[in-house]
């Protein structure tokens, strides 16, 4: 172990963990975390940029991704360490927006207590994904504290508004904040193990409104049931599904049961038990391809959808209409033999006892703003297991967090040990 490693304070971790966990960033409102990692930043000694960009300059960006959680400012930090000679920039980035805790009832610790039993850390973004920024914070500061003498400068970024869209990661982008590589420290544990992430599926919203025609229940022949005709639109959406799951061929994304998830998540309709419902409302999530931007997949999906309903009686000639939410920004991959890989399989090895599995996801991630938007090659690696991302009883090891900072301080001296030219994207 070098010097550096002996700087990670274990208690540290655990106490900024816990207090990160206390402060319910739900999206939308998440100044309390970022402000709380910019005085630990601060105290650290690095240089530190805090801002606000206002939600109106994001909506006019051409890299607009959308939004769906009504807000005023996406607020924003990072901290820098510059080394004694030049070199490359190699940026830990995660966010601190939580979904809700959702049914109080299914959860047996309290979703905003921060409460540790033996391993475990139970509570509200304790997996997706404030483990993981802290882990990341925790590398950061042995580089903020410790030595400078090495060549190229260690950036730290947390970001709001990854659970909705990905604005706080375009913020950043826009703010300069991009560098030779990128490492999103994302929940990626199976079976006890982070595994190393190089590809992931984008993933984009819609409202789908079903037309129908209302009729007295007793004269149910004369209306247009809503709900018969969603029954025939839910058909074609999983023939889409399927299509676009059959054509892949990339070979770590073929490995996954589902890369492409076409997934309805609300359905609304009908305003009285004795009248035929005449329209119907869902909410759905789409998959996006590698290859594929977000333009192509909404102009595939909107061609799927009216192919497969072009010899319907009734949605033919009344089609559902669709409303684009948040977009995201897309699939994203970064090759499998780039340095990063090299630099977190060795570092993981030491860590972890076993090098980490090079894997795809299926879900959608900050990665995809890094590579598209910014150009930055990205892998994602960090605590937890993406099962309980989102879930009652949400949890993460503490032991795993402390191994991600051990793994993420050795891969980030790797990488700065690179010429810059050997970090490109491409090639």
């Amino acid at each position: 172990m070098t010097d550096r490693h002996q700087l990670i304070d274990e208690a540290r971790l655990r106490e900024r963990l816990v207090d990160l966990v206390r402060i319910p960033s739900i999206t939308g409102d998440e100044e309390a975390a970022i402000r709380r990692i910019a005085d630990w930043l601060s105290e650290s000694g690095a240089e530190v940029d805090y801002w606000f960009d206002g939600i109106g300059k994001m909506i006019s960006d051409p890299a607009y991704p959308g939004h769906e959680i009504e807000r005023a400012w996406v607020p924003c930090v990072a901290g820098m360490v510059r080394g004694q000679r030049p070199g490359p920039t190699v940026v830990l980035t995660g966010h601190v927006d939580v979904v809700p805790p959702g049914d109080y009832d299914q959860w047996t610790h309290e979703p905003f207590a921060g409460e540790i039993e033996d391993d475990r850390l139970y509570g509200r973004g304790a997996c997706d994904m404030k483990s993981g920024v802290v882990a990341a914070l925790e590398a950061f500061e042995t580089f903020a504290r410790g030595s400078r003498d090495f060549a190229g400068r260690v950036v730290l970024v947390a970001v709001p508004a990854e659970e909705d869209s990905g604005l706080g990661t375009l913020a950043a982008i826009r703010r300069g904040w991009v560098g030779d590589v990128a490492i999103v420290t994302e929940p990626t544990e199976k079976n006890g193990q982070p595994e190393l992430i190089v590809a992931h599926a984008g993933a984009m919203s819609a409202k789908i409104e079903i037309q129908g025609l209302s009729a007295h229940a007793s004269r149910r022949l004369m209306g247009e049931n809503a709900l018969d005709h969603y029954l025939a639109v839910h058909d074609v959406l999983r023939e889409g599904e399927r299509r676009l799951n059959a054509e892949e061929n990339h070979p770590l994304m073929k490995n996954l049961a589902l890369p492409y998830a076409t997934s309805v998540g609300t359905v609304h309709g009908g305003q009285w038990s004795s009248s035929v419902m005449d329209r119907l409302e869902i909410e759905v999530r789409i998959g996006v391809a590698l290859s594929e931007t977000t333009d192509e997949a909404k102009a595939r999906f909107e061609t799927t959808l009216a192919e497969g309903l072009k010899d319907h009686a009734w949605l033919a000639s009344h089609p559902p209409k669709i409303t684009w939410r948040a977009a995201g920004f897309g699939s994203a991959t970064t090759r499998s033999d780039h340095p990063v890989v090299d630099a977190l399989s060795s570092a993981g090895a030491m860590a972890f006892g076993q090098a980490p599995t090079v894997s795809a996801a299926p879900y959608g991630c900050d990665m995809s703003a890094w590579v598209r938007v910014g150009n930055v090659p990205t892998v994602v690696f960090g605590p937890g297991n993406i099962e309980q991302a989102h879930a009652p009883d949400e949890w993460v090891s503490m032991t795993n967090t402390v191994k991600v900072a051990r793994t993420l301080v050795e891969a980030t001296e790797r990488l700065l040990a690179c010429e810059r030219e050997a970090l490109a994207l491409a090639g």
